[in-house]
C-alpha cells in the first residue's frame, strides 16, 4: 500500500486534483523555524507533493468560520511525503503542519505502510492572519494494524462518508478516523468515534496507555535486576496497580 492508495481512497472529485511538487524553500521560509528545523526540512524531505485541494466550489461543502474568529477553514489540502532514511518523521510532520496555513491530511510513505497525520489549527493570538497548531499532530500508521483493519480505515476516509456541514466537520471526521486507527493498533478493532470530543477522549486515553506501558516495562526490567525479595515484591505490587490503570485506559478507548 502506498500514499497514493490513501489519496485514491478519499474519492475526491477530479476538480480537487493538484499534483504539484512543493519546493523546500517555500517551507523553510516560515519565520518561526529554527536553523535545525530548516535543516530537517532540507535533509529529511525527499519529495513533498500537494496532491489535492478541497474547496467549497469543488465539493459542495461550505467553508468554516468560527463565531469568535478563532478558526477559519476556507479549504483543506491533501499532501504526500517521501522522506530520506533516518528522518525524524514526527518532528517533520509537525513542521509541515505548521508551514501550511490550511489544515492538511498528510500521508507519508513508510516501508510498513502509509502513515496519516492530521492537526487542528487556530488563528494565532500573536500575529494577525497567521495560523498556529491548536494541539500536536495526530499520526497513525496503516502498517501497525492487520490488513482488514487497514482496509476498513481506507474505506472510512472517503469524503462522502465524512460529516458535510462544513470543511471543519470533514477534517474532524478525518481526525476521528486517524485516532481510531491508533486505537485499532491497541484493541484490534476499527471503530471511529462519532464526535470530535469522543475522539479527543480516545486520544487522551492512548497517551495514558503509552505512559503506563512504558512505566510497566521499566518496572519489569527492574525486577529482573533486583536480587532482594522484599524489593521484588514491592515492584510487583507497583506493576499490578499500573496494569489496573492500563485496563481502565483501555476501557476509555472502547467507550469513547
Amino acid at each position: 500500500m502506498t500514499p497514493d492508495d490513501v489519496v485514491d481512497a478519499l474519492r475526491l472529485p477530479a476538480d480537487c486534483a493538484v499534483d504539484v511538487r512543493v519546493p523546500k524553500t517555500q517551507l523553510q521560509a516560515h519565520s518561526d523555524f529554527s536553523a535545525a528545523d530548516r535543516r530537517l526540512l532540507q535533509d529529511g524531505i525527499d519529495t513533498l507533493r500537494w496532491a489535492a485541494a478541497i474547496r467549497p466550489d469543488a465539493v459542495g461543502i461550505p467553508a468554516y468560520m468560527a463565531p469568535d474568529g478563532s478558526r477559519r477553514i476556507p479549504e483543506l489540502h491533501v499532501m504526500t511525503l517521501r522522506t530520506r532514511t533516518g528522518t525524524k518523521l514526527t518532528r517533520l510532520e509537525e513542521l509541515l503542519h505548521r508551514a501550511v496555513p490550511y489544515p492538511i491530511l498528510l500521508v507519508s510513505e513508510q516501508e510498513s505502510g502509509p502513515r496519516v497525520s492530521v492537526a487542528l489549527k487556530r488563528m494565532s493570538h500573536a500575529r494577525n492572519d497567521e495560523v498556529t497548531l491548536e494541539s500536536p499532530p495526530v499520526s497513525a500508521s496503516v502498517g501497525d494494524v492487520p490488513a482488514p483493519v487497514g482496509d476498513a480505515f481506507l474505506g472510512a476516509l472517503q469524503l462522502d462518508r465524512q460529516p458535510r456541514s462544513d470543511l471543519s466537520a470533514v477534517y474532524d471526521g478525518w481526525l476521528a478516523r486517524t485516532v481510531a486507527l491508533r486505537v485499532a493498533a491497541v484493541l484490534g478493532e476499527f471503530a471511529p468515534a462519532g464526535t470530535l470530543g469522543a475522539a479527543q477522549t480516545q486520544l487522551s486515553a492512548l497517551t495514558e496507555s503509552t505512559r503506563l506501558e512504558t512505566e510497566i516495562n521499566k518496572l519489569v526490567a527492574q525486577i529482573k535486576r533486583e536480587k532482594q525479595i522484599p524489593r521484588r515484591i514491592e515492584l510487583q505490587d507497583q506493576i499490578k496497580v499500573k496494569r489496573i490503570a492500563l485496563s481502565v485506559a483501555h476501557d476509555k478507548l472502547r467507550l469513547a
